[in-house]
Protein backbone atom coordinates (compact mmCIF):
# COMPACT_ATOMS: atom_id res chain seq x y z
CA UNK A 1 0.00 0.00 0.00
CA UNK A 2 2.87 2.41 0.94
CA UNK A 3 5.01 1.85 -2.16
CA UNK A 4 1.64 2.36 -4.27
CA UNK A 5 1.00 5.73 -2.62
CA UNK A 6 4.75 6.90 -3.42
CA UNK A 7 4.93 5.67 -6.91
CA UNK A 8 1.85 7.50 -7.59
CA UNK A 9 3.45 10.63 -5.87
CA UNK A 10 6.31 10.09 -7.56
CA UNK A 11 4.42 9.68 -10.73
CA UNK A 12 2.74 12.75 -10.41
CA UNK A 13 5.62 15.00 -9.54
CA UNK A 14 7.67 13.75 -12.29
CA UNK A 15 4.41 15.35 -14.61
CA UNK A 16 4.94 18.72 -12.83
CA UNK A 17 8.77 18.72 -13.02
CA UNK A 18 8.36 17.62 -16.88
CA UNK A 19 5.71 20.47 -17.77
CA UNK A 20 7.11 23.17 -15.59
CA UNK A 21 10.78 22.62 -17.77
CA UNK A 22 8.50 22.81 -20.94
CA UNK A 23 6.71 25.99 -19.65
CA UNK A 24 10.50 26.90 -19.22
CA UNK A 25 11.35 26.00 -22.28
CA UNK A 26 8.63 28.35 -23.82
CA UNK A 27 6.14 25.06 -24.88
CA UNK A 28 9.30 23.17 -27.00
CA UNK A 29 9.65 20.14 -25.06
CA UNK A 30 7.97 16.99 -27.30
CA UNK A 31 5.49 14.34 -26.30
CA UNK A 32 6.79 11.76 -24.61
CA UNK A 33 6.33 8.11 -26.45
CA UNK A 34 4.14 5.78 -24.88
CA UNK A 35 2.80 2.16 -26.35
CA UNK A 36 -0.53 0.78 -25.71
CA UNK A 37 -0.80 -3.22 -26.36
CA UNK A 38 -4.25 -4.39 -27.68
CA UNK A 39 -4.87 -8.44 -26.82
CA UNK A 40 -8.65 -9.55 -27.76
CA UNK A 41 -9.75 -13.10 -26.75
CA UNK A 42 -12.97 -14.63 -27.16
CA UNK A 43 -14.59 -10.93 -27.52
CA UNK A 44 -12.67 -10.29 -24.10
CA UNK A 45 -10.46 -7.57 -24.02
CA UNK A 46 -6.82 -7.71 -21.41
CA UNK A 47 -7.06 -4.66 -19.50
CA UNK A 48 -5.71 -3.01 -16.37
CA UNK A 49 -7.98 -1.35 -13.21
CA UNK A 50 -5.71 1.44 -11.92
CA UNK A 51 -5.76 2.04 -8.42
CA UNK A 52 -7.98 5.02 -9.19
CA UNK A 53 -10.82 2.65 -10.15
CA UNK A 54 -10.39 3.38 -13.72
CA UNK A 55 -9.83 1.02 -16.90
CA UNK A 56 -6.65 1.57 -19.48
CA UNK A 57 -4.97 -0.71 -21.64
CA UNK A 58 -1.63 -2.32 -20.87
CA UNK A 59 1.27 0.61 -21.70
CA UNK A 60 3.53 2.53 -20.76
CA UNK A 61 6.33 4.99 -21.44
CA UNK A 62 9.10 4.02 -23.48
CA UNK A 63 12.78 4.15 -22.24
CA UNK A 64 15.58 6.00 -23.31
CA UNK A 65 17.04 4.30 -27.00
CA UNK A 66 14.11 1.28 -26.45
CA UNK A 67 11.80 0.87 -29.66
CA UNK A 68 8.12 0.68 -29.33
CA UNK A 69 7.94 -3.03 -30.02
CA UNK A 70 10.40 -3.86 -27.29
CA UNK A 71 8.00 -1.16 -25.16
CA UNK A 72 5.03 -3.01 -25.60
CA UNK A 73 6.42 -6.42 -24.34
CA UNK A 74 8.23 -4.99 -21.67
CA UNK A 75 5.34 -3.27 -20.19
CA UNK A 76 2.71 -5.92 -20.59
CA UNK A 77 4.48 -8.31 -19.25
CA UNK A 78 5.63 -5.86 -16.06
CA UNK A 79 1.98 -4.87 -15.81
CA UNK A 80 0.21 -8.05 -16.59
CA UNK A 81 2.64 -11.02 -16.23
CA UNK A 82 1.73 -12.10 -19.51
CA UNK A 83 4.10 -12.79 -22.58
CA UNK A 84 2.58 -11.56 -25.80
CA UNK A 85 3.57 -11.50 -29.48
CA UNK A 86 2.99 -8.34 -31.28
CA UNK A 87 0.67 -9.08 -34.57
CA UNK A 88 0.36 -5.71 -36.18
CA UNK A 89 0.16 -1.72 -35.86
CA UNK A 90 -3.35 -0.17 -34.85
CA UNK A 91 -1.94 3.44 -35.18
CA UNK A 92 -1.36 6.31 -33.08
CA UNK A 93 -3.22 8.08 -30.39
CA UNK A 94 -2.40 11.59 -28.47
CA UNK A 95 -3.22 13.02 -25.91
CA UNK A 96 -2.81 16.33 -24.46
CA UNK A 97 -1.91 16.96 -20.94
CA UNK A 98 -4.89 18.56 -19.24
CA UNK A 99 -3.29 19.99 -16.18
CA UNK A 100 0.28 20.62 -14.37
CA UNK A 101 0.32 17.11 -13.55
CA UNK A 102 -0.09 14.99 -17.08
CA UNK A 103 2.52 14.93 -19.97
CA UNK A 104 1.61 14.98 -23.51
CA UNK A 105 1.86 11.67 -25.23
CA UNK A 106 2.30 10.19 -28.34
CA UNK A 107 1.41 6.62 -28.40
CA UNK A 108 1.99 3.55 -30.54
CA UNK A 109 -0.86 1.49 -30.55
CA UNK A 110 -0.06 -2.22 -31.06
CA UNK A 111 -2.88 -5.65 -31.67
CA UNK A 112 -1.11 -9.02 -29.90
CA UNK A 113 -1.27 -12.05 -28.53
CA UNK A 114 -1.15 -13.74 -25.53
CA UNK A 115 1.97 -16.63 -25.70
CA UNK A 116 2.49 -16.82 -22.13
CA UNK A 117 2.88 -16.43 -18.64
CA UNK A 118 0.63 -15.81 -15.40
CA UNK A 119 -2.14 -13.18 -14.75
CA UNK A 120 -1.20 -11.52 -11.82
CA UNK A 121 -1.63 -7.83 -10.52
CA UNK A 122 1.18 -5.23 -10.52
CA UNK A 123 1.98 -1.93 -9.07
CA UNK A 124 -0.02 -0.66 -11.93
CA UNK A 125 -2.94 -1.85 -10.83
CA UNK A 126 -5.08 -5.34 -11.79
CA UNK A 127 -5.12 -7.11 -14.98
CA UNK A 128 -8.31 -8.71 -15.94
CA UNK A 129 -10.38 -9.55 -19.21
CA UNK A 130 -13.66 -7.77 -19.93
CA UNK A 131 -16.21 -8.08 -22.68
CA UNK A 132 -16.36 -5.27 -25.24
CA UNK A 133 -19.42 -3.64 -24.19
CA UNK A 134 -18.19 -3.23 -20.66
CA UNK A 135 -15.17 -2.19 -21.71
CA UNK A 136 -16.97 0.81 -23.84
CA UNK A 137 -18.69 1.74 -20.72
CA UNK A 138 -15.81 1.62 -18.43
CA UNK A 139 -12.47 2.27 -20.52
CA UNK A 140 -11.18 5.56 -19.58
CA UNK A 141 -11.93 8.33 -21.86
CA UNK A 142 -8.49 9.13 -23.30
CA UNK A 143 -8.25 5.89 -24.53
CA UNK A 144 -11.37 5.68 -26.06
CA UNK A 145 -10.45 6.75 -29.32
CA UNK A 146 -7.70 3.51 -29.55
CA UNK A 147 -10.54 1.04 -28.97
CA UNK A 148 -12.76 2.41 -31.58
CA UNK A 149 -9.38 2.74 -34.21
CA UNK A 150 -8.93 -0.57 -33.39
CA UNK A 151 -12.51 -1.63 -33.58
CA UNK A 152 -12.67 0.45 -37.35
CA UNK A 153 -9.47 -2.02 -38.51
CA UNK A 154 -10.76 -5.02 -37.21
CA UNK A 155 -14.41 -4.35 -38.95
CA UNK A 156 -12.30 -3.34 -42.45
CA UNK A 157 -10.72 -6.53 -41.74
CA UNK A 158 -13.25 -8.79 -41.56
CA UNK A 159 -15.50 -7.42 -44.57
CA UNK A 160 -12.25 -7.30 -46.44
CA UNK A 161 -11.81 -11.15 -45.96
CA UNK A 162 -15.73 -11.35 -46.61
CA UNK A 163 -15.38 -10.50 -50.18
CA UNK A 164 -14.68 -12.53 -52.62
CA UNK A 165 -12.07 -12.69 -54.64
CA UNK A 166 -12.40 -11.26 -58.29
Amino acid sequence: MIRQILYRALKMWVGVFFNLLNVLLAGNLPPLGCVSIIVEEQGRYLVIQRPEGYFVFPGGFMRWRERPESTALRECKEETGLLIQITGLIGCSSNIGDDIRSMSTLSVVFHATVTGGTLRSSIEGKPLWMDEVELQDKLFKKQGGILQNYLTRRNQQQNDSAQPLP
